[in-house]
């Protein structure tokens, strides 16, 4: 017997009628029938979901190690602090000032919720009204929308910097001048400009930011009264850009900078940090998100509001204690950069033998690339009838390029970290048929 969303509210029939993500029916009969070389030759390859399979097996290893040779203490049974267990927040504020930051993290300036999802919604209730609006470049990650709309209830104004992606390089294009229009637009709609959401390295371009341009944008908001937040999930999943495979793509040196150095540098209650474990350290399904301010307001009003999004204790405590560990932090982050590359590699030298477009990435587990050339209509509709017609015609399955609300159709994104490297590379095998054929 069916159930009818006629007896729910307005907010939970809109739920239980769409789905949060347009490509989830189909990932769904991906997963159902996943490639094996002995069992299922002709299965399907799910290139769409943002997860870090190939460091799973050192991060289980490392996790299940510390489970047999710890005794649990007390208080992972316990409740804690709503931001985080004090003793764990310090191991946090410790890893993210020498690994990621490279600048000094105070305990008290950072909190979890459970996953990077968490943090975004905690964040943007706590920061914003009904109807503001957050600025965001495209293409940009298409959950943002939820996360920060659903509950909160903002509007996503999404920035167009370029049309075709020859247009940009490995440094992200957007500019104050942009922000500018930005701002001109939403005066004359009536809108309120509250948040400048970038994420560095990019999802799901790739692309960074460099210090000049984070320091560039932050005195843009400081001086509009507009909040900006730099989600760096992806940053310490960075790409070996001096691969002599990968380095005539790089025309600019650029090295990854933390959002936290200008933070660091400004003490402004407008500039904040999302981090997360998920995707450096494939740990999607145990959800652990961090947020770094200055704003005092803020971590209060988010410590008030995050009890149904706390971090699991136990979670909490393996986190802590796999990051005490500073060798094996250290071997991780630097073997983890070299499979990314792999991978990485792979799929680039594919679109280059395709004549397929992509950004050169210089972080993050994603190719951007323009397929726009296979389009029989240059519509949604066409776009969506390709990434189909792929996935049926080699079991690959794609990001569509719709949900990230980039102007020009025919683009998708490849997580080419979601199966492991020989699955990748019969993946691979089989674009090139489709694509040359």
């Amino acid at each position: 017997m069916g159930h009818p969303s006629s007896s729910l509210s307005t907010r939970g029939r809109a739920s239980a009628e769409n789905p949060a993500r347009i490509d989830f029916e189909l990932f769904m009969e991906a997963n159902q029938n996943l490639y094996c070389p002995d069992s299922n030759p002709n299965g399907a390859f799910p290139l769409n979901v943002a997860e870090n399979t190939l460091s799973t097996s050192t991060i289980k290893a490392q996790l299940t190690s510390i489970l047999q040779q710890n005794e649990m203490p007390d208080w992972v049974l316990n409740y804690t602090d709503l931001l985080g267990h004090p003793e764990v927040r310090a191991e946090v504020a410790q890893f993210m000032e020498h690994y990621l930051c490279k600048c000094p993290i105070d305990a008290d300036t950072i909190g979890f919720s459970a996953g990077a999802s968490a943090i975004i919604e905690v964040s943007s209730f706590v920061l914003a009204n009904p109807g503001d609006v957050v600025v965001i470049p495209a293409p940009a990650y298409p959950m943002y929308t939820n996360d920060l709309g659903l509950k909160s209830g903002m509007e996503r104004y999404d920035l167009q910097t370029h049309y075709d992606i020859t247009e940009m390089g490995s440094e992200a294009p957007v500019t104050t001048a942009h922000l500018d229009k930005a701002w001109a637009d939403l005066k004359a709609q009536g809108k309120c400009f509250k948040i400048l959401l970038i994420t560095s390295p990019d999802n799901p371009t790739g692309c960074l930011y460099t210090k000049q341009q984070l320091r560039q944008l932050a005195d843009w908001c400081i001086a509009h009264k507009v909040h900006i937040i730099v989600n760096e999930i992806y940053g310490l999943s960075l790409i070996d850009t001096d691969d002599q495979d990968l380095q005539h793509d790089y025309v600019e040196t650029t090295s990854y900078a933390s959002f936290a150095t200008i933070m660091h540098e400004s003490e402004s209650d407008y500039l904040h940090l999302w981090y997360a474990f998920s995707k450096d350290f494939a740990m999607s399904g145990l959800r652990f998100g961090v947020i770094h301010s200055l704003n005092e307001s803020l971590m209060a009003g988010l410590g008030n509001l995050n009890i149904p999004h706390l971090v699991s204790n136990i979670t909490q405590w393996m986190v802590g204690t796999m990051l005490k560990d500073t060798d094996f932090i250290e071997s991780y982050i630097r073997e983890n950069k070299a499979r990314l590359s792999q991978s990485y590699k792979l799929v680039v030298e594919t679109l280059r033998k395709a004549n397929i477009p992509y950004v050169p990435a210089r972080g993050s587990l994603f190719v951007w690339a323009d397929f726009s050339k296979f389009l029989k209509e240059d519509s949604d509709k066409g776009q969506e009838v390709l990434w189909i017609d792929i996935f049926k015609n080699t079991g690959v399955l794609l990001t569509p390029g719709l949900g990230f609300q980039h102007q020009k159709k025919g683009l998708f994104r490849i997580v080419h970290t979601a199966v492991p490297l020989a699955h990748l590379e019969v993946a691979m095998d089989r674009m090139k048929g489709y694509l040359l054929g």
